[in-house]
């Protein structure tokens, strides 16, 4: 065992803690042949004071400063810091061997379940295998006695420091529940949880930097950027290791609000669609509404996305709505009544953006130097938003539409890596927002069954009826550039307005009742009034669709689609 005070006779020192271990001839000799310990002021006393040859016979071994002292230079800096990854590396080793078997029972159709896995004996002896594990809580004690984060610690050395924790709890994850993993699971909220909070509260930009699906190349340290692997299973893996933060409430709302959208836009850019589900199970359990893992509420939870639509131009809008798409295509429930809310808020910004610059052109006609002050044009109103990211957004194509190909490629919204102009006048994009707003209540209807249910009456209903009528008194954009003598195809904008109006058309549908008594005029005669009849209700034929009926005009009122025998669209749709 290893002596943590001094050592020395007659040490009269006041802190007798153990600071260097001598490795001298002349001082072993003095101390049966073993190398002896000294606290600071022995060692001072004890190796400054001899001069000349005896001096440099004397080898010692220092304990390595904390790294935000003087005492540490350059290189025990980087020695202290590679120390602790290589320590917190030992873990991996043993999680390596149990994913391994994993993968093999799976293959063999044996149980693939983690618990089962508890008592399988690796190729590595028990002793070995429990000191690999303990390796670990050394790196541990490491860094939190020598590696107090503050505001002056080396940007690259806390991120290495942090990238490897994460990595650390996400290879402790599944241990052994035996006594060696119930020791190094004790580290988590002891040590390691307090670490990150002061990490949180002194560098915060550190922690955003390191739980990005890209971070910076010094960041990329332990786990699947150790490895040759694709992008699509980095930003799994990656995200796998949040969710093994998530149960110790190393995740704060600040931080979700931060690396969550670079997530969602990195799922919706760089994984193709047959890949998309291997997200599932992953995203489920994050945005899990009803056991609500992380530490705030459900609106908070969403929050990166609702404030996205309050306030913003349809280039800000669309990006959060294809986030949306993306947890909508995976199945993950987002409630009804948080969603209407945010597509509430971004029709009327839209429609007061409208508002504005119409006032503006013409209040500002004969001083075409100045600008308005809008609500997205206020600091304090975007908060930490004031940031966003100019992603490219390309539509794609929604749940039930008929279109094969994008109705908004031709309708000038932002591409590549222009900055992003919040006060842009162009309403372009505002048709394909409504189009996705609708798509959008259709499929969370869907997943949480409550079409049939809700009805014109209820207050859901209202809203979304409201959600209707606003977005067709809203701005839509666009051109037309079809010409009266052809007749081949129509412009983009018409296709686009088709499909938009299809959706309310459907949205209508799902909030009525679909057995609703007809209502026909009464005669004299009872049972003429109660004629029986079959009710169809069709939207229309097929070939009446291929022949794209366009749905804004107003329905022909011919006496024939009134008589009780062959009773019309019209009688039963809105």
């Amino acid at each position: 065992e290893i002596s943590a005070i001094c050592q020395k006779k007659n040490c009269s020192s006041h802190v007798r803690r153990a600071v260097v271990t001598c490795f001298s001839a002349g001082c072993c000799e003095r101390h049966g042949n073993r190398p002896v310990r000294y606290c600071k002021r022995c060692h001072v006393n004890h190796h400054s004071s001899e001069v000349g040859a005896a001096a440099e016979t004397h080898l010692y071994q220092t304990s390595p400063p904390p790294i935000n002292t003087r005492e540490c230079g350059a290189e025990e800096l980087v020695c202290t810091v590679e120390a602790v990854i290589s320590l917190l590396k030992e873990a991996e080793i043993y999680a390596e061997q149990r994913e391994f078997e994993l993968n093999r029972r799976r293959q063999m159709g044996l149980s693939a379940s983690h618990h089962s896995l508890d008592n399988i004996e690796f190729d590595n002896k028990e002793d070995d295998q429990h000191d690999q594990r303990l390796l670990s809580q050394f790196g541990i004690w490491f860094l939190v006695s020598l590696c107090t984060p503050n505001e002056n610690t080396p940007t690259e050395s806390l991120a290495r420091l942090v990238s490897m924790v994460f990595q650390w709890f996400h290879s402790t994850a599944y241990m052994m529940d035996d006594e060696v993993g119930s020791l190094v699971e004790k580290l988590k909220p002891q040590f390691v949880t307090k670490w990150l909070k002061t990490v949180c509260e002194v560098r915060f930009d550190v922690m955003v930097m390191c739980l990005l699906p890209k971070p910076v190349e010094f960041a990329r340290v332990g786990g699947y950027w150790d490895k040759s692997c694709s992008t699509v299973t980095q930003l799994k893996e990656g995200l796998n290791r949040i969710l093994c933060l998530i149960p110790y409430n190393v995740i704060s709302q600040p931080l979700w609000e931060c690396f969550m959208p670079e997530w969602l836009e990195a799922i919706r850019t760089e994984v193709p669609d047959n890949q998309l589900k291997e997200f599932r199970e992953v995203l489920s359990k994050m945005f899990d509404i009803e056991l609500c893992p992380l530490p705030f509420s459900m609106e908070e939870m969403f929050g990166f996305i609702s404030c996205r639509f309050s306030g913003y131009p349809a280039s800000v809008q669309e990006q959060a709505l294809l986030w949306l798409h993306v947890l909508s295509e995976l199945d993950i429930v987002v409630p009804l009544q948080l969603l209407i809310g945010m597509f509430s808020d971004g029709v009327n910004s839209l429609k007061e953006l409208a508002n504005q610059r119409k006032a503006r052109a013409s209040d500002l006609s004969g001083n075409t130097g100045a600008r308005r002050v809008s609500v997205v044009s206020d600091p304090g109103r975007r908060g930490q938003h004031n940031t966003l990211s100019p992603f490219p957004s390309p539509f794609r194509s929604p749940f039930r539409s008929p279109l094969r190909c994008s109705p908004f490629k031709n309708l000038g919204h932002a591409t590549g890596n222009c900055a992003l102009d919040l006060d842009c006048d162009d309403d372009d994009m505002n048709l394909g927002c409504f189009i996705l707003m609708f798509d959008l209540i259709l499929k969370q209807m869907e997943l949480q069954d409550d079409g049939v249910m809700l009805g014109l009456d209820s207050s859901l209903g209202k809203d979304i009826v409201s959600i209707i009528n606003n977005v067709f008194q809203a701005p839509w954009g666009g051109s037309h550039t079809c010409q009266k003598d052809e007749k081949a195809l129509e412009c983009s904008l018409c296709q686009s307005s088709i499909l938009c109006y299809q959706l309310g058309c459907e949205l209508l549908e799902r909030l009525t009742p679909r057995e609703e008594i007809r209502l026909v005029e009464p005669t004299d005669c009872l049972e003429d009034t109660l004629i029986p009849f079959q009710p169809d209700f069709s939207l229309g034929t097929e070939k009446g669709s291929e022949e794209g009926e366009n749905p804004s005009e107003p329905n022909n009122d011919n006496p024939s689609n009134h008589s009780p025998e062959n009773p019309g669209p019209d009688q039963f749709h809105p």
